[in-house]
């Protein structure tokens, strides 16, 4: 058995205002956009939010595929709040550079508080505080440290949260059995082997929220360990035994 069901449960920051009409995770988001055609409606079933002043919170490519949509959507503005520098975005260089080309705003060492809304709880803007780079957090990037006194809101309609994914509890509980690293995800050897024999795994269920190159290389390669470890196991039906020899899959 191969195990690749991925790490797709958003991350929210657990600020006040995330169930504001207007918030999005960008899994939501680009999904809408991309999967459901929410671009095309009301030709397409699904609709999504088109907004005139849009946040996205995060600095990665997702938060740069979800700032861009916006854009394409038609967003008078769409800005990038993020808590470090432009020296530290996670992003790859050339969708920042194509980013900044078409227009988006960069509102760096800048970290949210809450999301604001109306009476109508309607998202009106994102409560923010101005930071500094204190030392090295356990990523190894500088920790961002608010700065007193330097609250303002970021006035927006829509907002988008593109913090990470993590893995589905729910997933992984089904199979108690499996081992789980401190972070949830599941532990698997260099071959892809968990530690209950003939169940490999791959991909962001074992790596983290990571790329789709990754785990099409995950796929490939515990493929291969799969195909060794049936070669050398032996398979008594009626016994229900399987031996395995590791050896084989080195």
């Amino acid at each position: 058995m191969f195990v690749s069901v991925g790490a797709g449960l958003p991350v929210f920051l657990d600020i006040p205002g995330e169930g504001l009409k207007g918030v999005y995770s960008a899994n939501e988001y680009l999904t809408r956009i991309n999967l459901m055609e929410s671009a095309r409606f009301p030709d397409a079933d699904t609709p999504v939010l088109r907004g005139e002043h849009v946040v996205v919170i995060g600095g990665g490519n997702v938060a740069l595929d979800a700032v861009r949509s916006a854009l394409r959507l038609g967003a008078g503005e769409a800005t990038i709040l993020y808590r470090r520098g432009r020296s530290e975005l996670p992003a790859r260089e050339e969708e920042i550079h194509h980013a900044e080309a078409e227009g988006v705003q960069f509102r760096f060492q800048v970290s949210p508080l809450a999301i604001e809304g109306d009476d109508d709880r309607w998202v009106t803007g994102v409560r923010c505080v101005d930071t500094e780079l204190g030392e090295p957090d356990e990523s190894g990037r500088r920790r961002p440290v608010a700065i007193d006194g330097s609250e303002r809101v970021v006035s927006c309609d829509t907002v988008v949260v593109a913090v990470g994914t993590r893995a589905n509890p729910l997933l992984t509980s089904s199979a108690p059995e499996l081992a789980l690293s401190e972070r949830g995800y599941l532990v698997a050897d260099e071959h892809g082997m968990t530690n209950v024999p003939g169940v490999f795994a791959g991909g962001d269920i074992v790596r983290g929220a990571a790329t789709v190159i990754l785990a099409m290389g995950d796929g490939k390669r515990v493929a291969a360990a799969i195909d060794r470890y049936l070669d050398a196991t032996p398979v008594t039906v009626a016994a229900h035994t399987l031996e395995y020899d590791a050896a084989q899959t080195r």
